[in-house]
């Protein structure tokens, strides 16, 4: 194929950005039924076996059957039995591509296309104000989904685990959380009723060249799901395997958890604002209105406005990020001279620690009597 263009360089860039889209995910778009990295070829000859076979760290494919392979625009030329003018045309459709209008110059004593003119690539286009055009962006589908295929916390290790943050089997349904047992049973799930690509953007998963290889959870974990305007819009999971806590969907800016209890406060009322989750569910479950944000880092400006109205009490854990935690957000609220008030908690503690040993002597308090 011979492709004369008006500015090489610029389209040399753009087709090189058309390679780079994750090949599972355009063989997904061509309705190929992928199987971990195979699938049984276009072309028919797969009888018991499949031949066709991805790899995502190179992003080509390779048939071992009938011996075609190549990047994605051989894929979508082979798959679709069409030319390179078409296949770009297909690239448009499915991935906002852009092309110029151009000349058809076939040579019939040659038997290859030599098309001219215009530039056949002008650009890709990836709206930023649209969530959905972003690498990862929040699905609160997805997300309410795995929140209701999750089962409540039952499991002694998930209740062990919110006992000691002083919350109650009650409080945790309250506010939804659930625990998730099989990380590689949801993935499946999940990949089954929402499709790889929109899996994989969702955050919620670990991978390579865009295709959902496994959960972000990779084991037994306590979900906890953040809820504004009755939807779903972030989970974060607490792990008890490996070096990592606590996991939250991938690329996407942390939430405040509990931001809907601000719709139900009257004006000059106290919102505490807690550093984790389970210190504002263990707050709440005394009657008290909080909030958690997670780390100094995430505290937005624009949210400074949803807090103006009421009295603000901040609760750092005691501890040198407690510190940060509360200089950082307190200094943000003084330079809109509204005043904040702090608890100070002993070193080493947070206020779900401190509500927990409270409940548990209270409770002990009702067993002498």
């Amino acid at each position: 194929m011979n492709i004369v263009l008006e500015d090489p360089m610029k389209d040399r860039y753009i087709l090189f950005e058309i390679k780079q889209i994750p090949i599972l995910l355009v063989a997904e778009k061509l309705g190929i039924q992928i199987r971990g990295r195979k699938a049984m070829c276009f072309r028919g000859h797969d009888k018991l076996t499949p031949s066709l076979s991805f790899m995502p760290s190179k992003n080509i494919w390779k048939c071992f059957g009938c011996g075609q392979g190549g990047d994605v625009i051989n894929l979508v030329m082979q798959a679709l039995d069409c030319d390179f003018k078409v296949a770009l045309e297909w690239f448009k459709q499915n991935y906002l591509l852009y092309t110029t209008d151009y000349k058809d110059n076939y040579n019939k004593k040659n038997s290859r296309n030599n098309y001219e003119g215009k530039s056949l690539v002008t650009r890709i286009v990836a709206p930023e104000e649209s969530d959905k055009e972003k690498a990862f962006y929040s699905d609160p589908e997805i997300y309410d989904w795995v929140i209701n295929e999750c089962s409540s916390v039952k499991n002694a290790l998930g209740l062990k685990y919110l006992s000691d943050h002083g919350i109650s089997s009650d409080n945790a349904t309250h506010f939804g959380v659930r625990e998730m047992r099989s990380p590689s049973n949801l993935l499946s799930k999940m990949k089954q009723q929402w499709g790889l690509e929109r899996v994989y953007r969702s955050g919620l998963a670990w991978g390579e060249n865009g295709f959902p290889e496994r959960l972000i959870w990779t084991s037994y974990s306590v979900l906890f799901p953040f809820i504004h305007d009755g939807k779903v819009v972030y989970i974060q999971g607490r792990l008890f395997e490996g070096n990592s806590k606590y996991l939250n969907p991938r690329g996407i800016s942390k939430p405040i958890f509990n931001l809907q209890r601000l719709n139900s406060l009257k004006v000059g009322s106290t919102i505490h604002i807690c550093e984790g989750i389970t210190d504002a569910i263990a707050i709440e479950s005394l009657g008290l209105a909080s909030v958690a944000v997670l780390g100094a880092s995430s505290f937005r400006e624009e949210w400074l406005d949803l807090f103006m109205r009421y009295d603000i009490v901040i609760l750092p854990d005691g501890d040198s990020g407690g510190e940060i935690f509360f200089e950082t957000i307190s200094k943000m609220f003084k330079k809109r001279c509204k005043a904040v008030y702090r608890v100070s908690l002993p070193l080493g503690k947070d206020v779900s620690d401190l509500i927990a040993e409270m409940k548990r002597r209270r409770t002990r308090g009702t067993f002498n009597r």
